[in-house]
């Protein structure tokens, strides 16, 4: 049980870069790849972190119930699990992972298998690794222990800045490239309205001028002569009317199209423009992120930085 504030902080990174360690591991099996996992740049997980250490404070007295200490770190761990993904989520308006697809999840924050073996690592942890980590940790020299544990809290502070910074650029991407397809798709609507409503009045007008030949026919039939003249007349004013909202339907289309192309050629450089380190390594860390407002615009360009990355 930690005793001070110094103890708690040392327990605090040790077990957030063991957690990071196993989570680099875990992503090394599965993708056969190196994968620097976690929220920060560094080789730390702060939920593992605060995880164990909560579990310590906690649950030592327990500690010679195997079941107690289970059960316990079971729940702690849920819990530190479900509230970091609800805060992550309300703070940065991404959900960081999601277990949405697996049995009894919880808001796709936690789900069962992960607390059971959250609660099995805890476990272990209390009663086989912890004693030797802070027995390791109570044999340091307190004075270059101290230097290193506020050199660690230094690099931590600014790595946390950084990320914080890296993941506001990130939806500000993102909300810049979602509002120019918003824009796009406008104008291709709006495109394709102009070309209806001349279809549309193309086949009105053509009834109209049918109506007048069949009038013309019948007037024909009892004035003769003027029959001819009627039908010129009205075939002359139709011609002029639809020549006239032709061009006016065109000089719309080429204005939307030139500013389609020109938004379309924006999207494409904002999509394929390079991003940061810390922008990258967020879509690597957190395949299964999801954005709560831009996640059609997400797919896309992680996508696109995916398949760039392979070649």
């Amino acid at each position: 049980m930690p005793v001070s504030i110094y103890e708690v902080v040392w327990i605090f990174l040790v077990y957030a870069f063991l957690g990071w360690c196993l989570e680099v591991a875990f992503a090394a099996v599965y993708s056969r790849a190196f994968v620097n996992r976690g929220f920060l740049n560094g080789p730390v997980c702060p939920i593992y972190g605060c995880g164990v250490l909560l579990v310590v404070v906690v649950l030592t007295p327990l500690q010679h119930s195997f079941l107690l200490l289970f059960l316990g770190s079971f729940v702690l761990t849920s819990a530190i699990e479900f509230i970091t993904g609800f805060l992550l989520e309300k703070l940065f308006h991404n959900k960081w992972w999601d277990y949405s697809e697996r049995k009894f999840n919880i808001c796709g924050y936690v789900c069962p298998l992960f607390s059971v073996l959250w609660g099995l690592g805890c476990t272990l942890v209390l009663k086989v690794l912890h004693p030797i980590i802070y027995k390791g940790i109570r044999l340091l020299p307190k004075l270059p222990g101290t230097i290193i544990l506020s050199v660690l809290c230094i690099v931590f502070a600014v790595d946390l800045s950084i990320t914080v910074a890296s993941i506001l650029k990130f939806n500000e991407r993102l909300r810049l490239l979602d509002e120019i397809a918003g824009k796009i798709k406008v104008i291709s609507d709006e495109i394709g309205e102009n070309i209806y409503e001349g279809v549309s009045v193309a086949v009105e007008k053509g009834g109209v001028l049918k109506e007048n030949i069949y009038g013309g026919v019948s007037a024909a039939m009892e004035k003769g002569g003027e029959f001819k003249e009627n039908i010129d007349i009205k075939a002359a004013e139709l011609k002029e009317n639809v020549d006239t909202r032709a061009a006016e339907w065109k000089n719309i289309r080429q204005e939307k199209k030139l500013e389609r192309a020109k938004l379309q050629q924006e999207y494409n450089r904002l999509l394929k423009e390079n991003v940061s380190f810390g922008m990258k390594r967020l879509m690597r860390a957190f395949p299964r992120m999801k954005s709560v407002a831009y996640q059609d615009t997400l797919l896309k360009w992680k996508g696109y930085w995916l398949e760039k990355r392979k070649k």
